[in-house]
């Protein structure tokens, strides 16, 4: 770039922080102190450029007020929805953040929904990502779920969701596949930076689960777990490994991030009692993005987990690491399939979205990114490890849509279709 361009475009970056501050909108662009042009992020981006300007404008976008001279981000909508399963669900999210520096300096995440039919989803947690003159951080995670509707089709890749017993014979029982879980949490994990983007975390954590069929006759029950176990009361020990490269933690546009994971989770004090469990976990994550225009970017996840030893019940329908996901299907991994549609020892599935600015808004103070979303997902299990081919993946594809308020609640909706059926669900976080 020639010296004059050089400079030219320095001024421009510098008279447009000083319009932004003042609340004055640029021809063609909206008002607000919160307004950031994609195409000037994409050239920061590919200059490695980190200016006092793009600290103020991304402070400008989160925070929503200052005590004592310290910015705060506080976001949060009360639930209310309707299903036919649990009647009215009601409750509330709220996040708060206090914004000293990048990303933050400690963020609460609350989330409370109860339904009429008793459906209970608490969740609390707390990160502190680094403690001010250390490199050590730490989160905390409690919660606590009632699920009336938690699904198990069996062990394998081509199971039937058409409600046959073992036996192959049609059951008459829309509850055949679903059992209540209810499960109360807590995990404590230590966070340590060891080198630029590189960091590692110990946990510890607590668990009891209770397991119950939801009518008369229960497919878990008839076909039986596959270890044998189906619940009780676990303590467990994890490690990960991570490497992040993301420009933003909400609304990445660049960058990657992969995580290995190892979890060890027994329940040997209550053994003498009941089935023991003992079983191992290894996920690995990697998840990438790209900013292929000034609005348009590319995020793709992979995600290749094995569980190994007596897995109990509720184990198969969670995908470990630092984000406990329910898979493999559902909302938050096969958009398009049941939750916990496929379920065995070996698990693979991937996410590809394209995501594209369609409009940027500063409304009563708060900063809107609307995004339109193609997506799409594919999965599959298999028994062992050496069974492990690229065969048999089932696939879901959709449309969908992101509003992120002030760079850090997401909206998410998503219209997802596969073989057997669609999905449209209304979440309040980022999918990846």
């Amino acid at each position: 770039m020639a010296p004059s361009a050089t400079w030219s475009r320095l001024l421009l970056r510098l008279l447009l922080g000083e319009l932004l501050a003042l609340g004055v909108a640029t021809p063609g662009r909206a008002a607000g102190p919160g307004w950031v042009d994609p195409a000037d992020t994409l050239a920061r981006t590919e200059q490695g450029e980190g200016t006092a300007a793009d600290k103020v404008l991304w402070l400008a976008k989160r925070k929503q007020f200052n005590v004592g001279g310290t910015p705060y981000g506080v976001t949060g909508l009360p639930v209310v929805f309707y299903s036919p399963r649990t009647g009215w669900n009601y409750g509330a999210r709220l996040q708060w953040a206090d914004l000293q520096r990048r990303p933050y300096r400690y963020k609460l995440i609350f989330h409370v929904v109860r339904s009429t039919e008793d459906k209970i989803n608490y969740f609390m947690r707390v990160k502190v990502p680094r403690i001010s003159g250390t490199h050590f951080g730490v989160l905390l995670v409690g919660s606590m779920e009632r699920n009336l509707r938690t699904r198990y089709y069996g062990r394998g890749n081509n199971t039937s969701n058409n409600f046959l017993d073992p036996a192959g014979n049609k059951v008459d029982d829309e509850n055949y596949y679903y059992y209540v879980l209810e499960e109360p949490r807590f995990i404590f994990s230590l966070l340590r930076e060891i080198y630029g983007p590189l960091s590692m975390s110990v946990g510890l954590g607590m668990e009891h689960t209770e397991v119950r069929p939801h009518g008369e006759r229960s497919f878990y029950v008839d076909a039986g777990t596959p270890g044998g176990v189906v619940g009780g009361s676990t303590g467990f020990v994890s490690a990960t490994l991570e490497w992040d490269t993301r420009d933003d933690e909400v609304m990445p546009l660049v960058g990657s991030y992969h995580e290995w994971s190892y979890e060890n989770s027994r329940n040997s004090l209550l053994a003498l009692f009941l089935e023991e469990i003992d079983f191992r976990r290894y996920t690995f994550t990697d998840v990438r993005y790209w900013l292929l225009s000034p609005r348009l970017s590319l995020g793709h996840r992979s995600v290749f987990e094995v569980l190994e030893g007596s897995i109990p019940l509720y184990a198969y329908g969670e995908v470990g690491g630092s984000r406990r996901l329910k898979g493999l299907g559902g909302g938050d991994v096969l958009r398009g399939y049941d939750t916990q549609r496929f379920t065995d020892d070996v698990r693979f599935f991937t996410n590809t979205e394209a995501r594209y600015l369609l409009h940027t808004s500063y409304w009563w103070g708060q900063h809107l990114d609307w995004k339109g979303v193609l997506f799409i997902d594919s999965g599959r299990v298999w028994h062992k490890l050496n069974q492990v081919s690229p065969e048999g993946l089932h696939w879901t594809a959709g449309v969908g849509g992101r509003v992120y308020w002030n760079a850090d609640f997401v909206i998410r909706l998503d219209l997802g279709f596969s073989a057997e059926q669609a999905y449209m669900g209304v979440k309040y976080r980022n999918l990846f």
